[in-house]
């Protein structure tokens, strides 16, 4: 299901648009928004996929909303629908997918919205594959950890979350297990991240494959439930964000 929000500060522009729309398969519009403050403001509470919004809007000008929202999710497609047909070349220097001028062309809201779900199943193809490669990179893969005069070597695959407490990094594997050292958590955000492994908070790397469930947990953070252990992690709000985008389709 693609998900959209429709924004202008003309109730009966939206309507007309969300009149076609709607009447596409696979679209769910999850919001509509009257000014460019308030459409920021839904991109960070609905995640939509998609946009369609205005250039004139009260506030916060389409132009400069779609610059903080490229910044919130680079990935979401922008569809400039507007009266105006001299900001184009502002439009696309944001990232447009498309430009469309009042009156609409309804035929051309079809092809646009057909194309970009056609666009958003390659984009999940891609990351199914590059998923694949990597856990079949990651199989063989140990990491080396030193503790004292010992090295202990662990399958990458198994590690679910790292964390420090009391000066030590606690790296905590699949079956109980926990391995302690004096090495800092940024060698391994370093070593890990071209793994898929994910610092999702100043205290925490986690492997994304082990996560069950995000929970609210005080003020802009989350608490992490994790597969194969009954210990949690967290995880910012910003952070959260980014993990959705990167990992969840």
């Amino acid at each position: 299901m693609l998900k959209i929000i429709i924004a202008d500060d003309d109730p009966l522009m939206r309507r007309v648009l969300k009149n076609v729309i709607e009447k596409l398969p696979g679209i769910s519009i999850v919001g509509e928004a009257g000014n460019g403050r308030q459409l920021v403001e839904m991109v960070e509470e609905l995640e939509p996929e998609v946009i369609f919004l205005d250039i004139d809007m009260p506030e916060v000008s389409g132009i400069e909303a779609s610059k903080e929202i490229f910044d919130i999710n680079p990935n979401i497609f922008l569809i400039f629908a507007t009266g105006f047909n001299c900001y184009a070349r502002e439009a696309f220097e944001v990232y447009a997918f498309d430009y469309l001028v009042k009156p609409f062309d309804l035929e051309r809201i079809r092809q646009t919205v057909k194309r970009i779900k056609e666009l958003k199943i390659e984009r999940e193809q891609v990351a199914v594959l590059k998923r694949e490669r990597t856990l079949s990179r990651d199989e063989n893969l140990k990491l080396k950890v030193l503790s004292n005069d010992k090295s202990t070597f662990i399958n990458v695959p198994d590690i679910i979350f790292i964390t420090r407490n009391e000066r030590k990094t606690m790296i905590h594997v699949v079956g109980d297990m926990v391995v302690q050292t004096y090495e800092p958590l940024l060698r391994f955000e370093e070593c890990l991240e071209k793994h898929r492994f994910f610092r999702c908070h100043k205290g925490f790397i986690i492997n994304p494959d082990m996560v069950m469930e995000l929970s609210p947990w005080g003020n802009k953070t989350y608490l992490v439930k994790l597969a194969n252990t009954k210990e949690t992690a967290l995880m910012t709000l910003e952070h959260a964000k980014e993990f959705q985008s990167r990992y969840c389709i």
